[in-house]
């Protein structure tokens, strides 16, 4: 719509209609599509999605409308690639100004973001000038980032675009922030962001978070982590909802109908009923049912997804930034199923970037067991309902189960202690984990002894930073071996064990409340990023994270190394693990040896040799 040919009567019934305020998401739409001249998604089409890219709008909007920044103060806008995030910010800053008079900053993590959202908020304001002429607004605007009217009433409402520095968000105070590709920001930047917003004018400000979660660390993941406690408030949505409609045309609902599968998790995959009959039973929860599905989607790939929401979509929901079906199919392919899941589908968070991105956290099934598992794997099933630390200490220790050390010193960090045990059938249990700043080393010897009688611990493997230290553990009893630090080669072996190549998950926590520190750090451990936001083969150095994980990589760089000169001690952490591991009478046959001599009250397996410091078992 051309306002700049309008007759003055003209001008004037839309200019009230411009500065009327909206009561509805549904006036939200017909306002965009009136002045701005856009067709926008607003309906929810995925059920585990919260929002669409209208809704938020109208959501953050409509707070600002009640002044309840004092309930959410933020709002964090998690949605899939190309979800519309920043054109939709720029449609709510634009009416927060008009109809508010607001003053408003949009700070953008880097330089083309900031120009993405200047050129949208700029040509939405060049659209409705002329009305806004009409009005009475007088375009105050001093530079090129900073757009400014001054009403009929005085106020100088304004938008500023900047990018997000240190310097550009230290002496700026707003009413609403909006911070952009929240990801790729200076966390120093974000830190002096937290000041900018606050009570004004009798206004509670509003901080909006929006970027997709591409990382399982980083600023969008401490801002998801830290929300229910700051009060903010997640909306998300995926790139389900801002699909256009299935037209009847694809989905042929006129044609018969059939039940159909899909895989829980991607790739897209669907199979027919018959198909899934064969399924092994262990494998069918990996599939969902899909009943009565439209004949044309028994050919859509899509439908994995779907699950035939888009043909009962509004048909009306087409066009504008609604995107294309075929499109929205060839972005699936575009990327592996880890992106997909977190970039398209905002499941989870990506994997990109972890040092450790295989480890799964569950318990029974990933990484980390209980102690009954424990227990069952030394010896077999086990009439036990509960299964304690110390009695799978005593059938360790009865078994001849090796215990080793790793040892972070911390310095401003945490101090860290890590003990493993080390099967015979390849696997390494992480028994327990000591995580604690700012202790002597009095008190870090002390520590140590303590974890020295409890493990009966055969080698520590400590920092090689600091000698002394080492020098003194030893002579208190805890043999600390001098060895190169190589932080990649570390890594490799805890990845060799985290997954191998079969697939097997040789690592293993044993689930308590110490090792849940663990837990975190292998989660979130992750390389440092470059400037643009990708990672670089150098580990950030995370407090709380980046010191157990430390304390993790001395033991597997000596124990279990996948490469290198050094070798470990006992000959079954070697290649032949591997062909144990395939071998499901060895298995046996070592739960039976390992049974009997828990009977026996101790004792050596049968064909095995020992020797001080360390155990040789042969099969």
């Amino acid at each position: 719509m051309q306002f700049s040919t309008m007759t003055n009567e003209e001008k004037k019934k839309y200019s009230e209609m411009l500065f009327l305020p909206l009561d509805s998401a549904e006036d939200l739409k017909d306002w965009v599509r009136a002045f701005l001249g856009l067709e926008m998604p607003l309906e929810i089409t995925d059920p585990d999605s919260t929002s669409s890219p209208l809704d938020a709008v109208w959501q953050v909007y409509n707070a600002f409308k009640t002044n309840s920044g004092d309930v959410n103060p933020g709002y964090i806008l998690l949605s899939c690639r190309e979800g519309m995030k920043t054109v939709s910010v720029a449609i709510l800053e634009t009416l927060l100004m008009l109809h508010f008079q607001l003053e408003i900053a949009h700070a953008a993590a880097i330089e083309a973001q900031s120009s993405v959202g200047l050129g949208y908020i700029s040509e939405f304001i060049s659209k409705v000038k002329p009305l806004l002429e009409f009005a009475g607004w007088k375009d105050i605007t001093a530079n090129k980032r900073t757009i400014k009217f001054q009403t009929p009433q005085g106020k100088q409402p304004f938008i500023k675009v900047l990018i997000c520095t240190v310097k550009g968000m230290n002496s700026l105070h707003v009413n609403a922030l909006f911070l952009d590709e929240l990801d790729l920001a200076d966390p120093k930047a974000l830190k002096q962001a937290r000041n900018i917003v606050g009570y004004s004018k009798g206004v509670f400000g509003i901080t909006v978070y929006l970027s997709t979660r591409k990382y399982a660390f980083g600023n969008m993941n401490e801002a998801i982590e830290s929300a229910t406690e700051k009060n903010y408030k997640i909306i998300k949505w995926n790139i389900l909802d801002v699909t256009e409609a299935c037209p009847p045309s694809r989905h042929l609902p006129d044609g018969p109908r059939e039940d159909r599968y899909v895989g829980n998790n991607l790739p897209l995959q669907q199979i027919s009923a018959e198909d899934y009959a064969q399924v092994p039973d262990p494998e069918k929860h990996k599939w969902s049912l899909i009943p009565n599905a439209y004949e044309g989607c028994k050919t859509c790939p899509l439908l994995a997804v779907c699950k035939t929401r888009l043909a009962d979509k509004p048909q009306t929901a087409t066009r504008g930034f609604y995107k294309p079906i075929v499109s929205v199919i060839q972005k699936f392919r575009d990327n592996d199923p880890d992106t997909a899941e977190a970039e398209l589908m905002c499941w989870k968070p990506g994997s990109e970037g972890l040092i450790y991105p295989r480890f799964q956290s569950r318990v029974g099934g990933g990484n980390v067991i209980d102690y009954k598992t424990a227990y069952e794997t030394l010896i077999g099933p086990t009439d036990k309902t509960v299964v304690s630390e110390i009695t799978l200490l005593d059938a360790m220790f009865k078994a001849g189960i090796p215990f080793y050390a790793g040892v972070d010193w911390g310095y401003t960090h945490d101090f860290v202690i890590v003990i493993f045990a080390m099967l015979p059938n390849g696997e390494v249990w992480l028994m327990e984990t000591f995580a604690s700043p700012g202790l002597e080393f009095a008190d870090q010897l002390e520590i140590g002894k303590t974890f020295r009688d409890k493990y009966r611990v055969q080698q520590w493997f400590v920092d090689q930073a600091m000698p002394s230290h080492a020098k003194s553990f030893t002579k208190n009893g805890m043999k600390c071996p001098k060895f190169t630090k190589d932080v990649l080669a570390g890594i490799e072996a805890t990845r060799s064990k985290v997954t191998d190549a079969t697939g097997k998950r040789l690592f293993k926590i044993l689930y308590n409340q110490s090792n849940k520190k663990a837990i975190t750090a292998l989660t979130k451990h992750r390389f440092l990023l470059d400037g643009q936001g990708n990672p670089t083969m150098k580990p950030d150095d995370d407090r709380g994270i980046a010191d157990i994980c430390d304390a993790i990589r001395y033991v597997g760089q000596n124990k279990w190394p996948v490469k290198g000169t050094q070798k470990p001690n006992a000959s079954w952490t070697e290649q032949e693990q591997y062909a144990m591991l395939q071998n499901p009478t060895v298995t046996e046959q070592m739960k039976n040896e390992i049974a009997q001599r828990i009977v026996d009250g101790g004792g050596t397996l049968s064909n095995s040799t020992s020797k001080k410091g360390g155990f040789h078992w042969n099969f």
